[in-house]
C-alpha cells in the first residue's frame, strides 16, 4: 500500500460535487476520483496509524436507512474510526474541515452503567475539570443527553451534567487551509488526539469499551 501523504485539493473537487448532486449518478460517475482522491488516502491512513489506535474502520459514504433524512443518502465526509484500548479515536474530512474526535459517542447499556457509576462518585469531579481544560484549549464535548436525570439518581447530583449524558467525546475541527496538499495532516490527527488523552485515559480507567 502507497504510504499515506495527505489528502489533496481533488478531494474538495469530490465532496463539493457530491454536496450539489447528492445522488447515485453523480457517485457512479466519479467513483475513481473518489477512490483516488477519498479513499485510497484514508486506507493508507488507517494502515499507520491502526498499530496504535487500534483497528480502523471506514465507514461507507451512504448513510445508514435508520438515520437518513430521506433526502440526501450520501454523506458529505468520510469517517474513520479507530477502536482499541478502551476507547475510540475517530476522525473525518470533509470539502470544509477535518474533524478529531476521542472518546464515545453511541454507547450501550453496560458503558453507561459504567460511566455513570464513575461520573457519580469523586472521579466525576476530575472528569468534570478535564472536560473544562479541553474546552478551553479549543475542544468541544458535544453529545445527546437526557432530558433528565437516569434513574437511580436525583435531579439535583452534583455531577448531573455528566450523569445525563449518553456518551463523551472531546472534539476539535479544523478547516482544510489547514491540511489539504499537507503531508503534516497526520501529526495534527495524532496531536488532537494525544492533547485528549486526559479523557482517554479517564475512559479507559473507569469505563472502557469493550470492542
Amino acid at each position: 500500500m502507497t504510504a499515506f501523504t495527505g489528502w489533496s485539493s481533488e478531494l474538495v473537487t469530490f465532496f463539493a460535487g457530491l454536496e450539489k448532486d447528492n445522488s447515485r449518478s453523480y457517485l457512479d460517475a466519479h467513483r475513481d476520483l473518489y477512490r483516488r482522491a477519498v479513499l485510497e488516502p484514508a486506507e493508507a491512513l488507517a494502515a499507520a496509524l491502526e498499530p496504535t489506535y487500534g483497528k480502523a474502520h471506514i465507514f461507507r459514504l451512504r448513510k445508514d436507512a435508520r438515520f437518513a433524512d430521506g433526502r440526501q443518502p450520501y454523506h458529505t465526509h468520510l469517517g474513520v474510526q479507530f477502536a482499541g484500548d478502551g476507547t475510540h479515536h475517530y476522525l473525518s474530512v470533509s470539502a470544509h474541515e477535518l474533524i478529531a474526535s476521542v472518546g464515545v459517542v453511541r454507547a450501550r447499556g453496560a458503558w453507561l452503567s459504567r460511566f455513570r457509576a464513575a461520573a457519580a462518585g469523586p472521579a466525576g469531579a476530575r472528569l468534570l475539570a478535564i472536560i473544562a481544560d479541553l474546552e478551553t484549549g479549543g475542544f468541544t464535548v458535544p453529545g445527546e443527553t437526557l432530558k433528565t436525570a437516569p434513574r437511580g439518581y436525583p435531579r439535583d447530583h452534583p455531577h448531573i451534567a455528566l450523569l445525563r449524558r449518553t456518551g463523551l467525546a472531546a472534539t476539535l475541527r479544523r478547516p482544510a487551509s489547514l491540511w489539504l496538499d499537507d503531508p503534516g495532516v497526520t501529526e495534527l490527527i495524532t496531536g488532537a488526539w494525544e492533547r485528549a488523552a486526559p479523557l482517554s485515559g479517564w475512559l479507559r480507567r473507569y469505563s472502557p469499551l469493550e470492542d
